[in-house]
């Protein structure tokens, strides 16, 4: 198994000042057996659509005259089959909903449409932007990379979806070496990539076989898609699969030249093209990585690794941490220390001053200093960032009995905590783990 935290991040791009105080369901249901990324018209789905809805599947998704979308929480949910669940921010509600057969599977939020990723079925699907539970386009990104080298999956585990030019987005994939390369422009119903780029040159010895796409962050200014790869051996493990040991190995930063799609040298006269970095294991989910303009670096967030004893025991954690990798010189160090903190889940960079980072729960931290900020109150259990300075997701309540009960939707205003309910549980499915919160359309600087 991949290392899979229950709770998730996401990463939502935001302004400066974040401290600063500031109808009717319509659900789509598929058949248990049916893939939601391959429908080929209304008829596929459970119950069909309300009416009014628009039930054209992989159609235009609308005129530019059209309204913009309304504000949704994209929240995933992982029980055996998946389900992702558009909840209304002005509505409060669930305004629709797409189960589809997938033991793993979450919400993606680019600058241009929503997307889901079905990571065990090696989908990934084009939601509409008005109506994100409706599939518009899909793509099968299985590919024929896989290896008996390493850590061999029978999925391909696709992380993300980075959006360059109009005709061209990229799929991470965690356990395979190739990137896949999609029309998004496309309508298509199980299509497939037009092009691929293959990392396995960035493969370290003392791995796994796989370089572990975790991350991608597409820099227009610069025309390139910065890719984190963590290199890390997922067979060297101890406290029965809980403790990463350290290998001789470290994560990787490159670049790839969107017009050309090859890898450019980011370390100068140093041998290979890729930045090494000096923390350990970064942390898999939406937001593991940061991009901050006004500096032109990178932000990284690692869980770290036990160094191994000599007598198979394990020994101090080290390398947890967030990292800067400057762009301009490629120069690395370490921002925060993390060694004595719980296991990091992700970072979410706001401006110079202000940043939220996922531990245990969330806490504040500004990053010109080497200090964590105080948790935050009442911080759901995992979440997205607006650009009024709330966390907006779910938590778990639990019953008198001390089980599960379900989930909140809630808002939490970052700088004194202040809780808002939105919703009560917006789940149908049960006895699994959430999967992902993003926010569509995504905050705006």
């Amino acid at each position: 198994m991949r290392r899979q935290s229950i709770v998730l991040v996401a990463l939502v791009s935001s302004g400066a000042g974040m401290w600063a105080c500031g109808g009717d369901d319509t659900v789509v249901v598929l058949d248990a057996g049916v893939d939601a990324a391959r429908l080929a018209d209304s008829s596929t789905f459970d119950g069909g659509l309300e009416a009014g809805s628009d039930s054209t599947v992989g159609g235009d998704a609308g005129d530019a005259d059209a309204a913009p979308p309304l504000a949704r929480l994209l929240l995933s949910y992982n029980a055996g089959q998946s389900e992702m669940v558009a909840f209304g921010l002005d509505s409060h509600a669930v305004d629709g909903r797409l189960v589809y057969p997938d033991f793993i599977g979450t919400a993606w939020a680019t600058q241009t449409d929503p997307w889901l990723l079905e990571q065990g079925n090696d989908v990934v699907a084009r939601l509409d932007p008005s109506q994100p539970w409706v599939v518009r386009s899909s793509w099968s990104v299985a590919m024929n990379d896989l290896t008996d080298a390493g850590y061999a999956s029978a999925y391909s585990d696709p992380q993300a979806v980075v959006v360059a030019a109009g005709t061209k987005a990229y799929v991470l994939r965690y356990a395979r070496n190739l990137i896949a390369i999609i029309d998004p422009s496309q309508n298509v119903d199980g299509g497939l990539p037009t092009a691929s780029i293959d990392l396995s040159g960035q493969l370290q010895a003392n791995g796994d076989g796989y370089v572990q796409m975790i991350a991608g962050i597409y820099v227009e200014a610069k025309q390139l898609v910065y890719v984190l790869l963590g290199n890390s051996n997922r067979f060297d493990v101890a406290c029965g699969g809980y403790c990463e040991l350290c290998a001789d190995t470290a994560p990787a930063v490159v670049a790839i030249d969107v017009a050309a799609d090859v890898l450019v040298d980011l370390n100068g006269s140093a041998p290979g093209v890729a930045l090494t970095l000096g923390g350990y294991n970064p942390a898999v989910g939406p937001a593991p990585m940061a991009y901050d303009v006004a500096g032109d670096r990178l932000l990284v967030l690692h869980a770290g690794c036990n160094q191994p004893q000599t007598d198979g025991g394990v020994g101090p954690l080290v390398r947890r941490e967030v990292e800067e990798v400057s762009l301009s010189t490629g120069a690395t160090r370490t921002l925060l220390d993390l060694t004595s903190s719980p296991f990091p889940q992700g970072l979410i960079y706001l401006d110079a001053h202000h940043a939220v980072v996922q531990l245990d729960t969330a806490y504040t931290w500004d990053p010109t200093t080497a200090t964590l900020g105080s948790a935050i109150p009442n911080a759901p259990d995992a979440f997205a960032v607006d650009d009024a300075g709330n966390l907006l997701g779910v938590s778990a309540t639990y019953g008198s009995d001390g089980g599960l009960a379900g989930w909140d939707v809630r808002s939490v205003r970052i700088s004194d905590g202040q809780l808002t309910k939105l919703g009560d549980n917006p789940f149908s499915l049960t006895n699994g783990f959430v999967g992902g919160v993003q926010l569509w359309p995504e905050a705006r600087p």
